[in-house]
């Protein structure tokens, strides 16, 4: 499965990646895709900036998206920096920057005061636009300096025990973080509604037909950067009621492969893939009320 992530920072897709691969899905950054995108955020709370960002890379894509909001809330300060998080103090301000202003504001508060917690809120659109959210957390406290180089943003201030989430090695942060609680949770969102694998329809020397029947066709329909629309999905329905067989071939700007957009096509039309072939692939599915190909000839 291949989704995008609605955002260019190299550390979150980082952490992303790290996170979801090894559950087989392929996460590429909005420029990666070919997005070129500044979503105002606009939201009062993590779920709603999380859902601009998402809607907005969906919108022009109808491909699988995710997108994180995330930020820290201090309790001293009032939940603060918040949704802010990520703009504390204003333009101008790198992490350590934003680091350092928030120790200002935090002189003088007493260590059972320095509570907080990283928030985030993931949005995800499948390809029929259907949105999930999943929120994660993590509970620590503000240190009273920077400790550690790893990771980013805050997780140098951010005291889970006795070290800095800066100082966690990248396993063992994705282990608890925010951003990975509220990722596995997807995780296990698409494992619960993992579409199970047809049985295939056709025999070996049916398919065998079929391929090379298919050897003396010419794409009927291309997949390009804007994925694949539902009109697209009409077209495609039409035309196999019609021959029964078709060929489709993905644009070298396309965000799919050939046999991603077959299986998701298939999945569509409820038709079966018959054979994919470098930016090719064609599918097949029977009219029983009319056919078309005689396997028997």
């Amino acid at each position: 499965m291949k989704m995008i992530l609605a955002s260019n920072n190299p550390e979150k897709l980082r952490e992303v990646k790290e996170i979801l691969t090894p559950y087989g899905i392929t996460v590429i950054s909005q420029s990666e895709a070919g997005i070129r995108l500044e979503v105002e955020e606009t939201g009062t709370t993590f779920a709603e900036n999380s859902e601009l960002k998402a809607r907005a890379v969906y919108d022009l894509t109808h491909m699988p998206v995710i997108a994180d909001d995330s930020g820290i809330a201090v309790d001293a300060l009032n939940g603060e920096p918040g949704i802010y998080s990520a703009r504390y103090g204003g333009e101008g301000l790198d992490d350590v920057d934003r680091c350092h202003l928030l120790l200002k504001n935090m002189e003088g508060v007493p260590d059972e005061e320095r509570t907080a917690r990283f928030v985030c809120v993931i949005t995800y659109f499948d390809e029929s636009g259907t949105k999930r959210q999943f929120d994660g957390k993590i509970e620590g406290k503000i240190g009273y300096e920077m400790i550690g180089s790893n990771g980013f943003g805050y997780d140098p201030l951010f005291m889970v025990g006795d070290r800095s989430l800066a100082q966690y090695t990248d396993e063992e942060k994705n282990s608890v973080s925010h951003r990975g609680n509220s990722l596995r949770k997807l995780e296990a969102y698409l494992k619960d509604n993992q579409k199970p694998k047809r049985a295939s329809k056709l025999n070996s020397k049916q398919r065998s037909y079929l391929k090379a029947y298919a050897a003396n066709i010419e794409p009927s329909f291309q997949i390009g950067k804007g994925g694949i629309s539902e009109a697209q999905v009409k077209s495609i329905d039409d035309y196999l009621t019609a021959h029964e067989i078709i060929k489709i071939k993905c644009l070298e700007n396309s965000l799919y492969t050939a046999r991603e957009a077959a299986e998701e096509l298939a999945d569509k039309t409820d038709s079966e893939v018959v054979i994919t072939i470098g930016s090719k692939a064609v599918l097949y599915r029977r009219n029983p009320k009319k056919p078309v190909i005689d396997f028997k000839s």
